[in-house]
C-alpha cells in the first residue's frame, strides 16, 4: 500500500523539525546562561523535585550550624561564669580557715564578715551573667535576672528581680500567713519535767526571751490552760510567728509532695495554699528549666546550666546543701554570738562540697562543648556533601553543554540548507 507524498507533508514535516531544532537550540541557550540543569519544574519533575529538597536541607544545615556556633558561644560564657564562682567560693574557704585561727579576735572576724558579705554580692552578680540579652543561669526565664540579694542573703528573683517571699512555721511547713494559731493545750507533769530540761540545757540554751516565758509556764504549773505550736513546743502565746525566707526548690519539691500525698492529703484550705504557694513559684521553675537546640536534624542537645544547679545540690555523702542558707550562716558563726567551731567544721566542710559541685559542673559544661564540636565536624561534612549532591543534579558540565550548543548549530544550519533542497519550486522562483 502506498502514500502520496504531497507538498503540504513536505513543509509542515520540515517546519516541525525546524522548530523542534530552534526548541533545543534555546534549552541549551538556557542552561549555559544559567548555569543550571533546568530553569522549571517542568523541564524535569524529577530533578526539580530533588534540587528542592537538597535546597531545603541545606537550608537546614546552615541554621544547625549557627544554632551550633551560638550554643558553644553560650558554653564558653557558662564556663568562665562557673570559674568565677570557684574563685570566689576559693576565697571564702581561706577566709573561713583564717578565721578559726584561735589568735584572730572579734576586729578580724567582723573584716571578715564583710568580705564575705560582698562575696555573697558578687556570687549573685555572677548568676545574673547574660549573654546576648539573655541571662545563662535563668533556664526558661532568659528575660530577668535569677537572683537577687535582699538583706544580705542571696534568694532566687521573680520576674521583676525581686524575691520570691513565704513564711516557714516552726516545724518546716511552708505557708503564705505570717503567723500560726497555736493548740490550747493543758500543762502535765511531764511538760513541766521537759521544760526545766530545757531551761537548764548547756549545749543549746534558749535565748532570754524563751527563758522568761519557759519560767512563766514552770510557775503557772499542772493543769495550767496554755499553748502548743505546730512543732510541738509548749508555749503562752496564741499564736507562733512565722519565719520569712526566700522560696527554693527544695521548698516547690516538698509542696508537690504535700500536695500529691495520697496517704495523708491535705484538706481544701491547704490545697488552696499550696497551689497559690507553686503558681507563686513558677518564675523559680522557669530557672530550673533545661534549654535544648536543634543540632541536626531529629537531634536536640541540653547545653545550660541554672541558678539551682549551682545552689542547691547532695554532696558525696547525699546531705542536701543550700549554698545561700550555707552563706548566711557563716556570716553568723562570724557574729559576736556565732560558733567559732562551726567555722572550720560544717561550715568548712560545706564550702568545699560547693567547690566540688562546681568542678562537677564545669566537668559537664566541658562535656557538652565538646559534644557541640563534634556536631560542628559533622555538620560542615554534611553541608560539603549536600553541595556536592547538590551540584552533581542541578548544575551543568560547561564543556559539554558548549559542545551540544555547537552541534546543535551545526544541525539547525543544515536544516536551513536543506530546506532548499525538499521543498519543491514554486511560482516565486521564476519571479
Amino acid at each position: 500500500m502506498s502514500f502520496r507524498i504531497t507538498n503540504s507533508m513536505l513543509s509542515v514535516n520540515y517546519l516541525r523539525n525546524v522548530k523542534r531544532n530552534m526548541n533545543n537550540m534555546q534549552t541549551l541557550q538556557n542552561q549555559l546562561a544559567s548555569g543550571k540543569e533546568i530553569n522549571k519544574a517542568s523541564d524535569n519533575p524529577y530533578v526539580a523535585s530533588r534540587s528542592m529538597q537538597l535546597n531545603a536541607e541545606i537550608s537546614y544545615n546552615k541554621q544547625y550550624d549557627e544554632n551550633i556556633k551560638d550554643t558553644s558561644n553560650w558554653l564558653d560564657t557558662t564556663d568562665t561564669a562557673l570559674s568565677q564562682m570557684g574563685n570566689i567560693f576559693g576565697r571564702i574557704e581561706t577566709l573561713l580557715v583564717n578565721a578559726g585561727n584561735g589568735t584572730y579576735g572579734d576586729d578580724e572576724k567582723s573584716a571578715i564578715k564583710d568580705e564575705i558579705k560582698e562575696k555573697v554580692n558578687e556570687l549573685s552578680q555572677v548568676l545574673n551573667t547574660s549573654f546576648d540579652g539573655s541571662y545563662i543561669f535563668g533556664g526558661t526565664k532568659t528575660n530577668s535576672k535569677p537572683t537577687t540579694v535582699v538583706d544580705g542573703k542571696l534568694e532566687y528573683a521573680d520576674k521583676d528581680g525581686n524575691s520570691m517571699n513565704v513564711y516557714k512555721q516552726s516545724n518546716g511547713t511552708i505557708t503564705t500567713s505570717a503567723t500560726t494559731a497555736n493548740t490550747s493545750y493543758t500543762l502535765t507533769a511531764s511538760d513541766i519535767t521537759l521544760l526545766n530540761s530545757e531551761l537548764n540545757n548547756t549545749t543549746s540554751p534558749p535565748s532570754d526571751a524563751r527563758k522568761t516565758e519557759i519560767n512563766t509556764l514552770i510557775s503557772a504549773g499542772v493543769g495550767a490552760s496554755e499553748y502548743k505550736s505546730a512543732d510541738g513546743t509548749i508555749t503562752t502565746s496564741a499564736t507562733s510567728t512565722n519565719t520569712q525566707v526566700g522560696l527554693t526548690m527544695a521548698d516547690v519539691t516538698s509542696l508537690k509532695n504535700e500536695l500529691n500525698n495520697t496517704a495523708s492529703p491535705p484538706n481544701s484550705a491547704r490545697k488552696n495554699e499550696i497551689n497559690n504557694i507553686l503558681t507563686q513559684a513558677t518564675p523559680l521553675t522557669q530557672i530550673n528549666s533545661s534549654l535544648e537546640v536543634d543540632i541536626t536534624q531529629g537531634v536536640k542537645s541540653i547545653y545550660n546550666k541554672t541558678a539551682v544547679d549551682v545552689l542547691e545540690f547532695k554532696d558525696k555523702n547525699g546531705k542536701s546543701i543550700n549554698v545561700s542558707d550555707l552563706l548566711s550562716n557563716i556570716i553568723t558563726d562570724l557574729g559576736a554570738n556565732g560558733s567559732s567551731s562551726n567555722l572550720i567544721t560544717n561550715d568548712l566542710n560545706d564550702i568545699q562540697s560547693v567547690t566540688t559541685n562546681l568542678l562537677q559542673k564545669r566537668s559537664e559544661v566541658g562535656t557538652m562543648q565538646n559534644r557541640m564540636d563534634s556536631a560542628q565536624t559533622n555538620n560542615e561534612a554534611q553541608n560539603y556533601n549536600m553541595t556536592d549532591i547538590l551540584s552533581k543534579t542541578d548544575d551543568i558540565d560547561f564543556a559539554n553543554k558548549t559542545m551540544e550548543y555547537a552541534m546543535m548549530q551545526t544541525v539547525y544550519t543544515a536544516s536551513l540548507q536543506t530546506s532548499a533542497k525538499i521543498l519543491p519550486m514554486t511560482i516565486l522562483n521564476y519571479l
